[in-house]
């Protein structure tokens, strides 16, 4: 009996802790998704608050537990906007106040909406408003913030034909000189046309794209304020002031970095078609879709020996996550 009495013990022991693990994780999550909120609001001290309180929840947890990971990466990330915002700020570039914000009649109709979901709000140059709807147009210089569970794919209506997908607590801004400034996120750019042209921003780098036939990308803001730049279709041009320019074909990775282009690196296609939410998380597939699953084809039968694996996110321009995933 005594026996008997020590395992249920045991077990009640057993099922609370892991009872509080969870809590605990929904807890972390919820401060996580919070923070990501006030980042994008501009309020990065606020953010930091909530992500520096999940770290708190997560002492005891290893420290590559994809939580600890992520709370890191975004403390990183807050630190390194908040010091660009800062330096904006020492440098008269101050952002567009309330009182000077126009009315949404005199909002430009340059960028229209071809999917969303979720909550994706659109701020800056007119008064705020939410994106909810396939059909709704915006104006140049808008900046889009995605929240968590929200996706927008959306293209220029005049001009060179751009189109643009986001999904989970992403944000980014386009102006009419074809320049595209991503905050932080992930997505994917591509243009059918032929002879295009674009620049690439982020919090610490810029890029100018080139293409002379039709091209697909998709693209991360990495921690260090960089950009993980993909090739999907197409062959392209990067170039960077001051640094040799570089080029990209299919299945071909690169991180740009304040300090330069990383080596080229090569990543199988068709893993990215399955486990990228950018492909897979809208009601339609993106229009290259058929495209890009024959050149993954094309990859599958020219390479012999390959390890099917995700790139994650860059540091330094020599060090890179790279998940190996398993055979099935």
């Amino acid at each position: 009996m005594k026996y008997l009495a020590l395992i249920k013990w045991v077990l009640f022991i057993f099922f609370v802790f892991d009872a509080g693990a969870v809590s605990s994780e929904k807890i972390v999550q919820s401060l996580l998704d919070k923070g990501k909120i006030a980042a994008e609001s501009g309020d990065f001290n606020l953010a930091l608050n909530h992500f520096n309180t999940a770290m708190g929840y997560l002492r005891q947890v290893s420290k590559t537990h994809p939580l600890f990971e992520e709370v890191e990466k975004q403390i990183r990330i807050t630190k390194g906007r908040s010091l660009v915002a800062r330096y904006k700020k020492r440098s008269g570039l101050k952002p567009t106040g309330k009182n000077e914000l126009l009315s949404l009649r005199e909002e430009t109709e340059d960028i229209y909406i071809n999917q969303c979901f979720g909550t994706v709000l659109a701020r800056e140059i007119w008064y705020p408003r939410e994106i909810n709807r396939k059909g709704a147009v915006f104006g140049f210089g808008r900046r889009l913030t995605i929240l968590p569970s929200a996706g927008v794919e959306l293209s220029i209506k005049n001009g060179p034909e751009f189109t643009i997908r986001s999904v989970e607590a992403a944000s980014f801004a386009i102006h009419e000189n074809q320049i595209f400034d991503f905050h932080s996120g992930s997505f994917s750019l591509y243009s059918l046309e032929k002879n295009t042209r674009c620049t690439i921003k982020s919090p610490l780098v810029e890029v100018s794209l080139e293409s002379e036939d039709p091209f697909a990308i998709m693209l991360a803001v990495t921690t260090n304020g960089g950009i993980k730049i993909i090739d999907l279709l197409g062959e392209i041009e990067l170039k960077q002031k001051q640094q040799p320019s570089i080029s990209l074909r299919p299945g071909q990775l690169i991180f740009s970095l304040p300090n330069g282009f990383s080596r080229k690196m090569n990543i199988e296609l068709s893993t990215l078609m399955v486990t990228s939410k950018l492909m897979t998380a809208f009601e339609k597939p993106p229009v290259f879709f058929k495209k890009l699953k024959q050149q993954a084809l094309i990859q599958a039968l020219r390479t012999k020996k390959r390890f099917r694996s995700v790139v994650g996110d860059a540091k330094t321009n020599s060090d890179f996550q790279i998940k190996v995933l398993d055979e099935k």
